[in-house]
């Protein structure tokens, strides 16, 4: 178990360490020469694993380092002080990293009478009541009797093995990721680097991604409190040995990863406001923000309403921070140097949010902020804002538990986004409703009906799959880019059916004739016989694809299948308008004609000679 040491300066912790443990934590000159605490110190015995972090209020940033959820914290109080305002503040920056069990420790006890002692136990009281150290057994130690360290050293002990069992039955959905505090060299061994494992676990032998340069490394050993180990996990402390780094690329507020990141610059918290800050939160104010060993400045934008009466913001970094959903913040005031507030992540993204306001947002970070993975999940998935690449990355999920998920719902999938079947169902019934609502086509208005972007209930990238599904079900029907009822088509007017009826078999080919040589078939002048062929293409029987050429819907449709299976069974998944030419047997300035219309209408894209699909063809 890891113990993080908190109190106001000059307390007795590192002595406090020192007398369980028999190590001097203070390791820098200065730090001895002072008799000062400033960076983060580390003791060992057989179970238990002790951060001494600095009391001084200068260096709260250090002490921020030593700090994660997982630990459990040992509060320092001296008899004669009693709490004091480093106690009060370590207090609730320990309750900001989310961190929930703990001891206290009432040291320098020979240093006054039992009326004093009975004077700071009720000091004690008042102070953590309301906090996790709210009942916590407390221990009184005094530096000249050894023996009264041995009740405390014997109940962390005990808290140690009852949270290896607690450990032991709770499963991470997290990679691996470790915080780096400090980085060195050993002699024969070379890079090592040290910090607490935040989440997931590591092997030796196992690849891990550095943030922020994205290098693959490799852990070549690994120890774990002290001892040689094959394997570390959440919450445990260790040293991993890598190779691929040097010593200068790797520094305290980097990290290793399973999974690579290059960060983000918008961190969305649910906020707790410090109970000790002096002042009211403003928009946009000036803060530090701290996530274990890293730091950014940064801007703190409030949300104007959340759900539950709770409080959220958007933490805006000047230099991005390798965040996840779950982790905990703390940030300080930039002018006062004092700590405002923080707490749990629950949304990321790599820039600032533009519109974090809006019942949309407001929807996908409630989705995110559900208390589980499963639940977040299950919650994007049925809002249909579930998009896979974004869930991973959020969430810091493995591929394996990803997988699981998705297998157990069986959503529909559409590039990134997952949707479940009962959502799909759901927007494509809204989507017939608001078709069935608008205003009927006439001979007058053949175009009436909605155009896709009118679809707003529907995202952007679900709404040709959505409406193509609907039109291979005829359940709609499209003419002229609008999408109306199948059973609400006008009648052409006279003079049109009249030519349809003439026309329609003539087109019917996958190389259409054009309106010149239809015009000598019908012995009729070009200009009127095009004006009517125009008429046509509006009411959705034509397409007008060029100059003087027009084609059935149909047979568009069927050339559009034809290019897609050519590309798909291309070796470079292009296809050549000679090799298109030859597989239809259109004539090659008409095959020019075909290809061209499709670039313009997104399905293909020229490349030098050839031509890809950029995206599935929307059946006309």
């Amino acid at each position: 178990m890891i113990i993080t040491l908190a109190g106001h300066v000059d307390h007795g912790k590192t002595t406090l360490v020192h007398a369980l443990t028999g190590v001097d934590t203070d390791r820098l000159a200065e730090e001895k020469a002072r008799g000062l605490t400033i960076d983060l110190g580390f003791a060992y015995t057989q179970h238990l694993g002790f951060v001494d972090v600095p009391g001084h209020q200068k260096f709260i940033h250090n002490m921020v380092a030593g700090v994660a959820a997982q630990q459990h914290a040992l509060m320092v109080i001296a008899a004669d002080d009693g709490p004091m305002p480093q106690s009060k503040e370590h207090l609730e920056i320990l309750s900001l990293m989310g961190v929930r069990h703990g001891t206290i420790a009432l040291t320098k006890c020979d240093l006054v009478d039992s009326e004093r002692l009975n004077q700071c136990q009720g000091e004690i009281n008042a102070m953590v009541a309301g906090s996790f150290l709210q009942g916590a057994p407390v221990f009184q130690t005094q530096a000249l009797q050894p023996d009264s360290y041995t009740k405390l050293l014997s109940h962390l002990d005990q808290r140690a093995h009852e949270q290896t069992q607690e450990q032991e039955q709770q499963a991470t959905d997290a990679a691996f990721r470790l915080a780096i505090d400090r980085a060195f060299t050993v002699k024969g061994a070379g890079v090592v680097v040290t910090g607490t494992v935040h989440s997931g676990s590591i092997s030796v032998g196992d690849q891990v991604t550095h943030f922020p340069s994205g290098e693959s490394l490799r852990v070549r050993s690994l120890r774990v409190q002290n001892q040689d180990s094959n394997d570390a996990a959440s919450g445990d402390r260790c040293a991993l040995n890598l190779v691929g780094a040097s010593l200068d690329e790797l520094k305290r507020g980097h990290w290793l990863g399973a999974n690579p990141t290059a960060g983000v610059r918008s961190i969305t918290i649910k906020l707790d406001k410090a109970d000790s800050f002096p002042r009211s939160l403003k928009h946009w104010m000036p803060i530090h923000a701290y996530l274990a060993t890293s730091h950014s400045t940064g801007r703190l934008a409030l949300y104007t309403q959340a759900p539950d009466n709770e409080l959220w913001a958007e933490v805006v970094c000047d230099e991005p921070l390798p965040c996840h959903r779950g982790d905990r913040l703390v940030l300080r005031d930039q002018a006062l140097d004092a700590t405002l507030g923080g707490g749990e992540v629950i949304y990321v993204q790599q820039q600032q949010i533009r519109r974090r306001n809006t019942p949309e947002h407001a929807q996908l970070v409630t989705g995110y902020a559900q208390p589980t993975l499963q639940r977040s999940f299950d919650a994007l998935l049925n809002s249909n804002a579930l998009m896979l690449e974004q869930f991973q990355q959020v969430w810091n999920v493995s591929e394996q538990r990803l997988a699981s998920l998705e297998q157990n719902q069986a959503p529909l999938k559409f590039g990134q986004r997952l949707v479940s079947k009962e959502a799909w169902q759901h927007l494509k019934q809204q989507t017939i409703a608001a078709i069935n609502a608008v205003a009927l086509p006439t001979s007058d208005h053949p175009g009436a009906g909605l155009r896709s972007n009118q679809l707003t209930h529907v995202p952007v990238d679900l709404r040709q799959p959505l409406l193509g599904e609907l039109l291979q079900a005829n359940q709609v029907e499209q003419a002229n880019g609008f999408y109306r009822p199948v059973s609400t088509s006008t009648a052409l007017p006279d003079d049109l059916q009249a030519l349809w009826d003439k026309v329609k078999n003539a087109l019917d080919q996958l190389q259409a004739p054009s309106s010149g040589d239809l015009a000598k078939q019908l012995n009729t002048p070009l200009p009127g016989l095009e004006k009517q062929l125009l008429g046509l293409a509006k009411h959705g029987k034509l397409v007008h694809i060029g100059a003087h050429r027009f084609y059935l819907p149909q047979q568009l449709n069927a050339i559009a299948e034809t290019i897609q299976r050519m590309v798909n069974q291309s070796p470079s998944g292009t296809v050549t308008v000679k090799e298109f030419r030859d597989k239809t047997g259109i004539g090659r300035n008409v095959a020019i004609e075909v290809l061209e219309y499709f670039d313009g209408k997104g399905f293909t894209r020229r490349q030098g000679n050839e031509r890809v699909v950029q995206r599935p063809f929307q059946p006309l």
